[in-house]
């Protein structure tokens, strides 16, 4: 394959389950998405160190000119803001690197959350239910998804004991349609018996294609 038709490995960095465990859903994206392309994929967790390079991702890498970051965030909250900077550093240091935005601000992506609460459909205005932020840029970003999404961002925290705990009134009586901002399963998504994003097949089609259509 010639250089510049060669694709470029990939790093997708993400959060950690309780406990320090890729979630499965990750897990089984990076290895489909390996296939799809021919070249090595590494997860990156945001909260721990970085993975070592295998023999094949550096040979991939040196072939390719370098990788490709992608954090597989939903929100420009801290780990955007902060952790994913210093990963990127970390990995352009060790075999040189581009940097691709956070997911979530992707209009492909945003659309594709529209979609969705749509399908799943609801008499009242859907919810999306996203980690706590704080800040003026994470204001404007959820107000901005409020109007692509026409939904309304609702602050759900992942240790909430109760959807009554969420304030969630429509949900509750049945009649709005709900999605967890979350990318594999979390707490949140297991207490509300809600199935992730990745759990979702549309979703997950869309970001196999999104990614697997990277250069």
């Amino acid at each position: 394959v010639p250089l510049q038709l060669r694709p470029i490995p990939l790093v997708l960095v993400v959060h950690l389950r309780q406990g320090g465990l890729i979630p499965t859903e990750l897990l089984d994206l990076a290895a489909e998405l390996e296939r799809r392309r021919g070249v090595p994929v590494l997860l990156q967790a945001l909260t721990a160190a970085a993975p070592q390079a295998s023999v094949a991702f550096q040979q991939a890498a040196h072939r390719a000119g370098g990788a490709t970051l992608v954090p597989l965030l939903l929100l420009p909250g801290s780990h955007a803001r902060v952790d994913v900077p210093a990963i990127a550093a970390h990995w352009r240091q060790a075999l040189g690197l581009r940097a691709l935005p956070f997911l979530g601000a992707g209009p492909a992506w945003q659309r594709a959350l529209a979609e969705e609460l749509a399908v799943i459909g609801g008499n009242a205005t859907p919810l999306l239910l996203h980690h706590p932020l704080e800040g003026p840029l994470a204001a404007r970003y959820l107000r901005l998804l409020e109007q692509r999404c026409r939904c309304r961002c609702i602050p759900a925290p992942y240790s909430a004991a109760d959807p009554a705990d969420l304030a969630l009134s429509s949900f509750l009586a049945g009649d709005a349609a709900v999605l967890p901002l979350a990318l594999a399963a979390n707490r949140l998504s297991e207490r509300l018996g809600l199935p992730a994003l990745l759990e979702r097949p549309r979703l997950r089609q869309l970001l196999l294609r999104q990614l697997e259509a990277l250069p």
